[in-house]
């Protein structure tokens, strides 16, 4: 197998493929060097309140207070090939605010569907989202085969946040103590991922370089 038939795929093949990876909302200008920016979608679930709310051009802004969790859907409906897995991060701008993704990093083979994003406000005011504002981020990563078991998982053809999930977080508060423990948790998770990752990237390239 040549070194160039795996790996992150650019900007340029994001393009290429966009509505096979990303649907019908795919915006060529929201591909940038190896990733994509996610928008949000047009439903949001803020803990505390009776419901999710519905976004749209004429009502875009939803606040999420300091302290709460919410449960964000993406604009775009992801399709991950099954040679392909995604690792998915909010971008820096919403990071800084102290908006923290606590609902894992990746994307399996095979799934397909709109993501749900489980976040948590852990900075010091209220962080404003718009609806159709690129909030997120995903990466897809090409790998060397086909896995034998695709993503078959309930979220699959997912449109929309799922009622167990909801009712997951309805009501629910935490100290910031304790989500600091989970933050943590999750950090040292993806930052295992990563190193494991890039060791096999380059494992890889060095079998190349070596023939």
């Amino acid at each position: 197998m040549n070194n160039r038939d795996h790996g992150f795929i650019t900007d340029e093949e994001i393009i290429r493929r966009g509505k096979e990876l990303l649907g019908p909302d795919f915006e060529p200008n929201q591909a940038k060097g190896a990733s994509y920016d996610l928008s949000l979608g047009e439903e949001v679930y803020v803990s505390g309140e009776d419901s999710p709310r519905t976004l749209s051009v004429a009502r875009p802004f939803v606040a999420i207070p300091r302290g709460q969790f919410a449960l964000l859907l993406t604009k775009e409906y992801v399709r991950v090939p099954d040679d392909h897995l995604a690792l998915i991060s909010i971008r820096f701008g919403k990071k800084a605010q102290g908006l923290v993704n606590i609902s894992g990093f990746h994307v399996d083979p095979g799934f397909e569907g709109k993501i749900v994003f489980s976040v948590f406000n852990a900075g010091p005011t209220d962080v404003m989202l718009k609806y159709g504002e690129p909030i997120f981020m995903i990466f897809f990563y090409k790998l060397q085969h086909s896995v034998l078991r695709p993503y078959k998982g309930e979220r699959k053809g997912l449109k929309s946040l799922p009622t167990a999930l909801v009712s997951s977080v309805k009501g629910v508060s935490a100290s910031l103590s304790d989500v600091d423990k989970r933050v943590t948790r999750l950090e040292v998770e993806r930052w295992v991922m990563w190193t494991l990752l890039i060791g096999a990237i380059i494992a890889v390239i060095s079998a190349f370089v070596a023939k």
